[in-house]
């Protein structure tokens, strides 16, 4: 991109350059998770009383589609449901000791890669496109 570029070409070239990037070294960024498995554990240990409906909502899924991923999930022993307290018929779903210590290292050799990349910044810098960044992200919705 040469600085006669409009900025949101430049804007739009670096995403794409981005998803590629980030496509090719997924199996490396999610300790052999998907994409998608990651995003349901993260979200799951960040959320208070996570279900399923919940999931759906948050990245527009269908249900069946979060409930096929979930199986999954629980087959590989990183997540289980658990019977809501006050509302029998709902599910909560919880990571377990092996789906914190797998959500806990994969963030680990995600946050690595950062540091290396963004090691060289000014600190100032690395504010400012944290900053930028979830403001960008967080608008998309």
């Amino acid at each position: 991109m040469s600085a006669q570029d409009e900025p949101l070409d430049v804007i739009h070239e670096a995403i794409i350059l981005f998803s590629r990037n980030a496509k090719v070294r997924e199996n490396r960024m999610y300790d052999d998770l998907s994409f998608v498995a990651y995003t349901m554990l993260s979200y799951v240990g960040s959320s208070p009383q996570p279900t399923a409906s919940d999931l759906a909502e948050r990245y527009g899924l269908e249900k069946s589609t979060v409930s096929r991923q979930l199986s999954t999930l629980e087959d590989d022993g990183l997540l289980r449901r658990v019977t809501h307290p006050s509302r029998p018929r709902t599910k909560l779903l919880e990571l377990t000791d092996t789906g914190l210590a797998c959500l806990a290292r994969v963030r680990q050799h995600q946050r690595e890669g950062l540091e290396e990349r963004l090691g060289r910044w000014p600190d100032e810098d690395v504010e400012t496109f944290g900053r930028l960044l979830w403001r960008f992200v967080t608008e998309l919705d």
